[in-house]
């Protein structure tokens, strides 16, 4: 998962030297890293929210599994960097979009085993389920892609992209999000409120991006736009939940609002709001194109990812409650100064119509989630010392960095100054 961040990281760095770089840079982060974390964090999860840990046996399978899957992405990312040099470049691609599908296929079997096993009592045991849809979706957006590699013409072209994206990060990546936030939103905000509506939630986001696809891949505008609002309905119901839990926390703030936090609220509220967006340009137009991807992939998975990383490996590294402070420290460093440019430097980026404000704004949305590697290593060396008895761990903090987001603000405002404004 690192080594996919730090390709990702440095394909970005050079992306001038990578042939059909947009889409390369795009499926390394998608199919690459965030594929990856899926794979592993919703089978830890499983294991975790419902007490049932599988026996060391299974570990093989599961390593296989993303040894295959990672087979599939190189194959598919070679194939489309070889888009201007080989007419039959998408035989690579499809194979590719063949063996990930197939991986998923295996781990939503698997998942789905577990859920059978599980007692039907156990509060949780929903969640898996979440999981199991999410794993089929990346299946049928991969089949998506794997036909948009053949360079179809229009209309066809326009309806699967559109399928394609809905299926992969409104399914894929959605569904687990959804399923994971059950527990892990109020648990990162440090307060009392599992959702009740877990249940409703994963079946609207469930029936949403199937009446979604459906209506693209037919052309009709309406079917697309119901469907579009069934999915937002499903990310309000929990997050009207969830604010409730920001509300208690804001009330008594203590140290509570951290990096992984915040992050966890932006992204929801950027999927929620994009989605709602997408689903008016559907009705007033028709046409759901172009495709708001940066809001998508920055404002919603990429800052999940990296903020529920930030929280969970400290957590799942354990050693104690010292030992887990002084990880989270390291991920929190300088956490609230990093969510205002992020987000801030996002909103600059989409509005903007200057190309070099649009830059500077997207470097400074970009770089405090390409900080995540050096923070990671940072935490995990913090974390250890403490471990191992080489350090004491830091004093539990009394209250949040407020300072922080004036000073990110101020650096947001500093920039907009130098360009004149939006």
């Amino acid at each position: 998962m690192t080594l996919w961040m730090m390709v990702f990281i440095l394909a970005g760095a050079v992306h001038t030297l990578i042939p059909n770089y947009r889409w390369v840079l795009i499926h390394l982060f998608t199919l690459g890293v965030v594929t990856n974390n899926i794979v592993v964090w919703s089978q830890y999860l499983t294991e975790k929210f419902v007490q049932a840990r599988l026996p060391e046996s299974a570990r093989p399978n599961q390593l296989r599994r993303i040894y295959i899957l990672n087979a599939g992405v190189v194959l598919a990312i070679i194939g489309q960097a070889l888009d201007d040099i080989w007419d039959l470049h998408f035989i690579l691609t499809q194979l590719g979009a063949l063996i990930v599908g197939a991986m998923l296929i295996w781990h939503g079997a698997s998942l789905t085993q577990q859920w059978r096993g599980v007692d039907s009592a156990k509060r949780f045991r929903p969640i898996i389920l979440g999981y199991v849809g999410s794993a089929l979706c990346l299946p049928v957006g991969a089949f998506f892609g794997a036909m948009l590699s053949m360079g179809l013409s229009e209309p066809w072209y326009g309806r699967l992209l559109t399928a394609h994206v809905v299926a992969n990060i409104g399914g894929f990546i959605g569904l687990a999000a959804a399923a994971s936030l059950t527990v892990l939103f109020p648990t990162m905000w440090r307060t009392k409120g599992i959702t009740t509506r877990m249940n409703p939630t994963l079946a609207l986001l469930a029936v949403g991006t199937a009446v979604t696809i459906a209506g693209a891949l037919s052309g009709l505008a309406w079917m697309t736009g119901a469907g579009l609002v069934v999915y937002a309905a499903g990310w309000l119901a929990s997050l009207q939940q969830w604010l409730r839990n920001v509300g208690a926390v804001l009330a008594e703030p203590r140290d509570r609002v951290s990096y992984p936090a915040v992050s966890v609220l932006a992204a929801v509220t950027w999927l929620a709001l994009t989605i709602v967006y997408l689903a008016v340009q559907v009705f007033i137009s028709g046409n759901p194109e172009p495709l708001p991807t940066l809001p998508l992939l920055i404002g919603f998975a990429g800052q999940l990812l990296i903020g529920v990383l930030s929280y969970i490996m400290p957590t799942t590294m354990g050693g104690g409650p010292s030992a887990v402070r002084a990880g989270l420290k390291e991920m929190n460093r300088g956490g609230l100064f990093r969510s205002t440019l992020i987000n801030g430097g996002l909103i600059v980026w989409l509005i903007t119509e200057k190309s070099w404000l649009a830059v500077f704004s997207s470097v400074l949305c970009i770089i405090p989630l390409a900080a995540f590697p050096v923070l990671m290593i940072r935490a995990v060396k913090a974390q250890k010392a403490v471990l191992m008895k080489q350090a004491e761990g830091p004093a539990p903090e009394t209250e949040s960095q407020w300072g922080q987001i004036t000073a990110g603000l101020v650096t947001l405002a500093l920039l907009l100054a130098v360009f004149g404004g939006i």
